[in-house]
């Protein structure tokens, strides 16, 4: 009767599983490792998916490996789901930049349930129980030529059913290449060696996905929009996936998408080093799938400045801003931009050189003409191009010209008569 009870648990699962997982394909009941094609990452669900060519987080680590060779800093990544049935869908990830050796990175997904009645076949009571679906994914991935990156990621799953458990071994692939210095193209392959996990007596194979996409930015790179398709071999059909992210504003960004068939949306903010994401589709008669993102992003490659001091005035006695310019890249520096802008984005004052950047730069609040500007705050955009072509920007705040100098009030203590 044990036996049997174990093989009903199980049969539960699969059915639960396929419940958590009807907003992401269809035609998948009772598939393997159904929730490694649920989706990861609140900016991609939030665009339908259509993430195989964007992908440039830690969240590439699932939709494509090749992506974490964008990531010139640390990334520390979490992504959470509350799916029904008090089943909740976590996905964790780090990405490294290395100098020489490309990035590497380190994912972890966990489906887990809450707690369940486990009954015979009788119907009787007798306690309690919980299940888990675990994955963990060591990936790595390298720029082999101007644009075209590969990247590979081993896979250990494993899968708990009360006492029962398994594991399994996959590795999955995936390649992207910059074309005409706009588009990107991406293909990855989930399961290219499909992990085998035997529960009891029966083995699961988890069948393999192979996805393609195009991204294409628009507008100043304000619009950016993206396709996939893909297909689960063995189950379902090939699905089409539509993504659009638009820019309003700096740091904002608002997301919809095409998930076969089904409308998604969603939200980002970034500030400084932190960026935070949502995403909701709808599920049928279940109501709205919630998913919320947070990532870190510190050290590594990159390009920054500081100005000091931050507030001066061109007029007074403080009347120049010394900004260092930090740059760190794996590959010499060509050519260097700097621009100081106002706050509706025009450039007031342009640097540009070949080669090496120099330590600082000193502004005396003056524009490109020699005319003294304005008082107000002004942000900078650094951008960096190495010699085999690699593009590094950066923006933000910078300094505050301030010509009106302290203000107070003048009055008497004591009245003389």
């Amino acid at each position: 009767m044990r036996m049997t009870n174990v093989k009903l648990t199980m049969l539960l699962i699969l059915l639960l599983t396929c419940v958590n997982h009807a907003d992401a394909q269809d035609g998948l009941a009772g598939m393997p490792g159904a929730y490694l094609h649920m989706g990861v990452g609140a900016r991609a669900l939030g665009m339908g998916k259509a993430y195989t060519a964007l992908a440039n987080d830690a969240s590439a680590i699932y939709w494509n490996p090749a992506g974490i060779c964008a990531q010139e800093k640390f990334q520390l990544y979490l992504t959470h789901s509350q799916l029904f049935m008090d089943t909740n869908f976590d996905y964790f990830a780090a990405v490294a930049p290395t100098e020489q050796f490309g990035n590497i990175g380190f994912g972890v997904l966990a489906l887990s349930s809450g707690e369940f009645e486990q009954r015979t076949v009788l119907n009787e009571n007798v306690g309690q129980f919980k299940m888990m679906d675990m994955a963990f994914l060591l990936s790595w991935a390298k720029e082999v030529g101007y644009g075209f990156s590969v990247g590979g990621s081993y896979k250990l799953v494993s899968q708990k059913i009360m006492n029962v458990s398994g594991i399994g071994h996959g590795i999955d692939l995936g390649v992207k290449r910059r074309l005409f210095d706009r588009f990107e193209i991406g293909m990855a392959i989930t399961n290219a060696l499909m992990p085998n996990v035997t529960l009891v007596e029966q083995a699961q194979k988890y069948p393999m996905q192979m996805r393609m996409g195009v991204a294409v930015p628009l507008l100043n790179n304000q619009l950016m929009l993206s396709t996939d398709v893909g297909q689960i071999v063995g189950w379902g059909k090939m699905t089409l996936d539509i993504g659009v992210e638009y820019l309003p504003i700096n740091r904002l960004a608002l997301r919809t998408g095409m998930e076969n068939g089904r409308f998604t949306f969603g939200l980002g903010f970034s500030f400084q080093d932190y960026g935070v994401d949502y995403s909701s589709s709808s599920v049928n008669d279940l109501g709205y799938n919630h998913r919320f993102a947070v990532k870190y992003t510190f050290g590594g490659f990159g390009i920054n400045a500081i100005a000091s001091p931050d507030v001066f005035s061109p007029t007074g006695e403080i009347n120049l801003s010394h900004i260092k310019l930090h740059a760190k890249s794996r590959q010499p520096i060509a050519r260097w931009e700097f621009s100081i802008l106002n706050t509706t984005g025009d450039i007031i004052r342009h640097f540009t050189a070949d080669g090496a950047i120099p330590e600082e730069i000193i502004w005396d609040g003056r524009d490109n003409r020699g005319i003294l500007v304005e008082d107000g705050n002004f942000n900078y955009r650094f951008e960096v191009v190495t010699i085999n072509g690699k593009n590094l920007t950066n923006e933000g705040g910078l300094v505050t010209i301030d010509t009106r100098g302290p203000e107070g009030s003048l009055g008497l203590n004591e009245v003389v008569k």
